[in-house]
Formats: C-alpha cells, sequence, structure tokens
C-alpha cells in the first residue's frame, strides 16, 4: 500500500501546485485590469474630462494580451502581461497597403512579355553566370500551369529529355530569364488550367491534340502592343531629352548675368 498512498501524496501535490497557479494568474490579470483602469482615470482627469465606463467592445479591445511562457527559469503558474495598443476601427487599411504593395512592385514587372496559355509551347532563355562571363541556356517545352501572383507570377514548362520527364519553373519578370512563343502547325486543344495529367503520359500520348486553324494576315495583338509601347516609350523619351535641353539652355542664359552681378 505505500506506493499507492505516494502516487496518491503526489497527485494531490500536482492538483495544489494546479490551484496555486491559476489563482497567481488570475490575481495578475486582476492587477494588470486595475492598472489599466487607474490609468484611465487618470488621463481623462489630466484632459480635464470626466471618467466614462467603456464600451464592452471597446473594453475587450483595451484588454491586455496574456501571454504564459513555460521556461527554465520560469516556474509552473508563471505569467507576464503586456499592454497593447487598443484596436482601431479605421478601414482600409488592407486595402492601402496593398496598394502600396502594387506601387512598389510596378518598377519591378515586365511590360513586353507575351501572352501565357496553358498548353503553349515556349521557349525561354535563362541568361547562367559563370565566373565572369554569361551565357544563355536555351530551354523549350510545353506550359503546363500559370501562378500569377504579381511581381511573383512563374509559369511551369515541362518536356520529355531522354525518356525521363524534366519540370522547370521560371518566373515570368525575372531579368534573367527571356520567353519566346514556338508556333507550330496548328493550335493545341486544352480544357484545363492545369496539364498535370501528363505526368502521367509517355510518348505520343504526352502530345496535345491540335486543331488547324485559318492564318490571319498582319500583325498580331501582342505585335501592335510592342510597337503602341514602344511609341510611348519613344515619345517619354523625347520629352525627357527636351526637358533638358530647355534646362540647360536656361542655366547657360543665367550664368552671364550672374558672372556680372558678382
Amino acid at each position: 500500500h505505500e506506493p499507492r498512498r505516494e502516487l496518491e501524496s503526489q497527485r494531490r501535490g500536482v492538483r495544489a501546485v494546479g490551484i496555486a497557479g491559476s489563482s497567481s494568474k488570475m490575481a495578475c490579470i486582476a492587477t494588470s485590469m486595475a492598472s489599466l483602469s487607474l490609468a484611465n482615470a487618470a488621463a481623462t482627469r489630466r484632459a480635464g474630462k470626466p471618467a466614462v465606463a467603456l464600451s464592452a467592445r471597446r473594453s475587450v479591445a483595451a484588454q491586455p494580451r496574456v501571454a504564459s511562457h513555460a521556461g527554465v527559469a520560469a516556474g509552473r503558474g508563471s505569467l507576464q502581461v503586456f499592454a497593447v495598443r487598443s484596436r482601431s476601427n479605421t478601414g482600409g487599411s488592407r486595402k492601402g497597403l496593398m496598394q502600396y504593395v502594387e506601387r512598389v512592385n510596378a518598377p519591378q514587372m515586365k511590360d513586353d512579355l507575351i501572352p501565357f496559355r496553358v498548353g503553349m509551347t515556349v521557349r525561354v532563355g535563362v541568361t547562367v553566370v559563370e565566373g565572369n562571363k554569361t551565357r544563355v541556356q536555351p530551354y523549350e517545352g510545353i506550359i503546363i500551369g500559370i501562378h500569377k501572383a504579381g511581381v511573383a507570377t512563374t509559369i511551369t514548362v515541362r518536356k520529355a529529355f531522354q525518356g525521363y520527364g524534366v519540370e522547370r519553373i521560371f518566373p515570368i519578370h525575372s531579368p534573367l530569364c527571356t520567353f519566346e512563343e514556338v508556333r507550330g502547325a496548328g493550335k493545341p486543344v486544352v480544357r484545363r488550367a492545369k496539364l498535370y495529367y501528363l505526368r502521367d503520359r509517355i510518348g505520343k500520348q504526352a502530345k496535345l491534340k491540335t486543331r488547324f486553324v485559318a492564318k490571319k494576315t498582319g500583325p498580331t495583338r501582342h505585335q501592335l502592343k510592342m510597337e503602341a509601347l514602344a511609341a510611348t516609350k519613344a515619345a517619354a523619351a523625347a520629352e525627357a531629352e527636351a526637358a533638358a535641353a530647355a534646362a540647360a539652355a536656361a542655366e547657360a542664359a543665367a550664368a552671364p548675368a550672374e558672372e556680372e552681378a558678382a
């Protein structure tokens, strides 16, 4: 019976410690709430306003953050109370943050990319730096997935090499990657957003079906877009050069007057 009595005594001791720890936690919380209420009353007294009881929502927002850290130095039932700022009800903070992120990422995004589509064949030129030399490593395959994430947008390109499937993920806005569409005899027939089923196909079964379309004459929409973009950039460069020339002429005209005044 002695081992059983020792076990029961140990259990009673653990329960007593737990009750003491919970009581100490409640005492710490009560002390922190009392200190916060006193600080609020003192602040309102300094401002010359009568103390007003907080509403239910504001009282919940003004509650301190309670966090217990179980460490070697801290004993059982230890508690740390951190006073945090009350939550404000200002709306649109997330929208403003998204606008800021878009404004920061805008200069890093390319504006001359080809229109990527799932199923199209692309030729990727990856710039590889080897010591003091750089070379362009070509990679050609089928786009089996597009992950859109703004400046972090990526495409997954798959190809078969010596009987093995190889997939690589390329960030389309990276300055080290260039993309070029490989046009075939027809247009691939794709009815899915992700072509992951090609991983289970080998040989001719891994090829996409194509449908022949009438060849259109004249420039494509991408070519028209690139021409318009080039014209816009040329106009902006001409305006910048004209402004710089006008500023230089104004400085040259103001220099003799300054010399005469000196």
